[in-house]
């Protein structure tokens, strides 16, 4: 496998202006540390979905679309909900904590019907990406208390699989899927390190570990996101526990990066031109936006609300196909508030 360094340079990356992006703080949210908004998805029109916690430390979903319409929804009466992906008919998936104490995965039109689903021996269901179709793909905690993956498609059949099934750690999480059902996601092997993978649609795994990536606990090669042509996206730990990001592209060639100035780069997502989006931390342990065009050139930014001291600041979640972002800010008191914008 052929690796690709990219040499990020200090002259290469371009700051964008706040004016660039628009704020909002779903009703119901608290204003206290670790309340509020956070986005958790950005579709092709600009909707987004995520999660909004109250002043009780309650959880439930929501609805954003571009017009600034808001729906506030729970899967089952009272019960913590998180929204973690819209599609784009504006179909929303995620889980839910039942009253049974277990996680369940859900899946919620636009209209507020809501489906609920646990794959065949789930003690506990999380539900991470739907794609065009309608498929959600997700990881559920079987009968042996390990995670696995699971790919349930629209018309509600669901396929089961494992990173390394002949590997015994954590077991597999799921990240991410586009629309010809590949699943992107790692797994834990039986030191805890992480290991990335691509299932494709007829049930093959291809591993993913990036040279450099460290062996040891929390070290190691995490898959957050691939697109409708198959290049994926995400960050590697090394043995020094410093974060770098990654693009693997379709033909199996990997490219890596840092955003200039950082000291550990989070890769969030890419999009169906190739850019990618996350966050950076600062020497000051300061949390930036950026964005990654396919030809290497990085623009940076802070969100609205963005406290400029440690351990806040911008987080991004995602990207659509146009080139806008989404995410969530800390302010100096650890308020969460939403953010969308599309940097220039």
């Amino acid at each position: 496998m052929k690796y690709i360094v990219a040499l990020a340079l200090i002259a290469s990356a371009t700051a964008a202006s706040a004016k660039d992006f628009t704020s909002f703080d779903i009703p119901g949210g608290g204003k206290k540390s670790g309340q509020g908004t956070y986005v958790n998805s950005i579709d092709v029109s600009g909707a987004v979905t995520g999660n909004v916690i109250s002043t009780s430390g309650a959880t439930s979903g929501f609805t954003r679309l571009a017009g600034g319409q808001v729906t506030v929804f729970n899967a089952e009466e009272s019960a913590d909900t998180h929204a973690i992906d819209i599609s784009f008919r504006f179909d929303q998936t995620g889980y839910y904590g039942g009253g049974d104490g277990h996680n369940h995965g859900f899946v919620r039109t636009l209209d507020g019907e809501v489906t609920s689903f646990d794959p065949e021996g789930s003690t506990g269901t999380q539900t991470i990406s739907i794609n065009r179709g309608g498929d959600v793909a997700g990881q559920f905690t079987g009968l042996d208390g390990l995670q696995h993956g699971f790919l349930r498609k629209k018309s509600g059949k669901i396929a089961t699989f494992d990173g390394n099934a002949a590997v015994a750690g954590l077991g597999t999480f799921a990240t991410g899927m586009n629309g010809g059902q590949t699943v992107c996601g790692f797994w834990f092997d039986s030191n805890f390190a992480m290991h990335g993978y691509l299932r494709l649609a007829d049930g093959t795994i291809v591993p993913v570990d990036v040279d450099g990536a460290g062996v040891g606990s929390l070290q190691g090669t995490q898959i957050e996101s691939v697109n409708k042509h198959g290049d994926a996206a995400g960050f590697y730990t090394d043995s020094a526990k410093t974060r770098h990001g990654f693009i693997r592209h379709a033909d199996g060639t990997i490219e890596t990066f840092d955003v200039p100035g950082a000291v550990n780069t989070v890769v969030a997502s890419i999009n169906a031109t190739r850019e990618i989006a996350g966050y950076y931390l600062d020497a000051s342990n300061v949390a930036h936006g950026f964005v990654r065009k396919h030809g290497g050139k990085f623009k940076t930014f802070d969100g609205p609300k963005a406290s400029l001291q440690s351990a806040r600041g911008t987080f991004v979640s995602d990207i659509n196909d146009f080139g806008t972002v989404a995410g969530e800010t800390f302010d100096d008191q650890f308020g969460v508030h939403g953010f969308t914008g599309h940097p220039k």
